[in-house]
């Protein structure tokens, strides 16, 4: 069959795609935890939880929901492959706190990419543009 050679040379042909760096559950509860906590969310009170959503394969995100009395508040979203963490469905947010930044190097570095522009990230998730949020507003 003529198929399989061709197929072959198409995948040789093609520059590797890099991975996107895998996180784990517990540090995607870890990330919101810090940044629910960053933003001043008092989750430690009753009512408030962390529900985790596993990306499909094709997904560009890893999110998390932050919910008080099944609520959502928040919905973090870390880009898999710059590690940008925005809130585009409450907001249009995009999160930069001290204390993920080493998580966010981790991202880059495995996957090789760096942050996204702030225009271009805003365009990739639907939003006209995007808030930066790097201070407790939350009272």
């Amino acid at each position: 069959m003529l198929l399989s050679p061709i197929l072959a040379l198409l995948a040789f042909a093609l520059p590797p795609q890099q991975q996107p760096a895998a996180l784990s559950t517990a540090e995607l509860i870890d990330t919101a935890h810090k940044l629910a906590l960053d933003e001043g969310w008092p989750i430690d009170q009753k009512g408030y939880t962390l529900d985790p959503m596993q990306p499909m394969r094709d997904e560009d995100f890893y999110s998390i929901g932050l919910y008080r009395n099944a609520h959502l508040l928040r919905m973090y979203s870390i880009q898999r492959q710059t590690g940008d963490i925005v809130d585009f469905m409450h907001g249009c947010d995009l999160l930069q706190f001290d204390d993920v930044k080493p998580l966010q190097t981790r991202i880059r570095k495995a996957s090789g990419s760096s942050a996204l522009p702030i225009d271009r990230l805003a365009a990739t998730v639907g939003c006209p543009k995007l808030n930066v949020v790097n201070t407790r507003w939350v009272h």
